[in-house]
Order: structure tokens, then C-alpha cells, then sequence
């Protein structure tokens, strides 16, 4: 797929997310009071918003003082959402033997994915286009990268203001736009996403280690 349609489908996810997490309270708040009316009203230049503002996304992400930011938030969003991710999955797991097994198992993919990423892209960056270890590495980042957008909402909007349904499918948007779309819509920042992709599993690793 060329690097143009890439873009495309970044904008595309990065503007409905948006929309979702801009304008779901109120669509939230006027159809728990059964103003559907109002509601389908509201939703006609909340699309035309959207249409303006991913035109306006495709066009500045040509430009590098715009692309800067995205790369931050990628950048930023690999170091985090491995950690994240096992602070996830902990919370699931009961404080039993199996806790411990599973932080062992745990411990094990992360070092493995840190040394293949690295390994991927400072030695051997041209690889198999379908490999299922990157695969895998990425569906956790984007697990982990859906969860940092998740606590970002939830630190900002008020509880009960919005339907978390809808929260989640925008951090899903999110995440994908971030965490599998960026790395090949951006490939001249190849190096620096598989850099912080290392520093993420090694640094999730290390709190799997001084977790209890």
C-alpha cells in the first residue's frame, strides 16, 4: 500500500476518534434525555467538521513542523503501553502461584520482542513483510497504546459524562492510527519508532521484575 493511502487512513482514524471523543458527551447527555430529534440535528455539521478536519489533517501532515507532534505521541505512546499493558493484564490475574508464572511468561515475550525489535531494525530491517513475532508485538502495543489514550480521557472528562463504549472505540482508533498505522505511514522515522519500541519492552520488562 503506498505511503499516500497510509496517511489517508491515519487522518481517517485520528478524526473520527476525535469526533467520538469531542462530541459523544453531548450526543451522550441529549439522547439519555430522548432528544433523538435534536440529536440526528447536530449530527449533520459534526460530519462536515469531520470532513474539513480530515482534509486539514492530510494536508499538514505533509508538512514536518506537523508531523513532529505525531511522531512525540508515537514515540512516546511505545515507551509507555508495554508497561501499561502488563499493569493491565496484573490486574486481571489473581494474587496467586499462577500470578507468578504468568509475570515469568510475561517476562520472557518482552525480552524477546525488545531483542527482536531491535534486532529488526538495526541489523536486519528488511525482512518477511508478514512476520508473526511483529504481529504480535504490535497487537500488545496497541492494546497498550488504546489504555494511555483510555487514562488520558478519564483524567480529563468528568465520570458519567460520556458512554465508555464509545471512549474505547476512539482509544481503539487511536491506537491503531499510532501504534500500527504511523510506523509505515512515516517510514523515514523508522529507526526512531523501533527505538522507543525497544526502550518500551525493556522498560516493561524491568517493572515485571520490581512487580510483585
Amino acid at each position: 500500500m503506498a505511503e499516500r493511502e497510509l496517511v489517508s487512513i491515519f487522518a481517517i482514524l485520528l478524526v473520527v476518534g476525535s469526533v467520538l471523543l469531542l462530541f459523544s458527551p453531548i450526543f451522550y447527555r441529549l439522547m439519555r434525555t430522548g432528544l433523538w430529534t435534536l440529536t440526528f440535528v447536530m449530527a449533520a455539521p459534526v460530519l462536515l467538521l469531520a470532513a474539513l478536519g480530515l482534509s486539514f489533517v492530510e494536508y499538514s501532515l505533509t508538512d514536518p513542523i506537523y508531523l513532529a507532534p505525531v511522531v512525540a505521541v508515537v514515540f512516546g505512546a511505545r515507551v509507555v503501553s508495554p508497561t501499561l499493558a502488563f499493569l493491565k493484564i496484573r490486574e486481571r490475574t489473581v494474587a496467586t502461584n499462577g500470578r507468578a508464572l504468568t509475570r515469568l511468561l510475561l517476562f520472557i515475550a518482552f525480552l524477546v520482542f525488545g531483542l527482536y525489535v531491535g534486532y529488526k531494525t538495526f541489523v536486519d530491517p528488511s525482512g518477511a513483510s508478514i512476520d508473526p513475532i511483529l504481529i504480535s508485538e504490535k497487537l500488545i502495543m496497541t492494546l497498550g497504546t488504546a489504555l494511555v489514550f483510555l487514562r488520558l480521557h478519564l483524567m480529563i472528562m468528568p465520570k458519567g459524562s460520556y458512554s465508555m463504549k464509545v471512549v474505547w472505540v476512539a482509544a481503539f482508533l487511536f491506537s491503531l492510527a499510532f501504534a500500527v498505522v504511523a510506523p509505515y505511514a512515516f517510514p523515514a522515522y523508522g529507526v526512531l519508532y523501533g527505538f522507543s519500541g525497544v526502550m518500551g519492552w525493556l522498560i516493561g520488562g524491568a517493572v515485571i521484575l520490581k512487580s510483585k
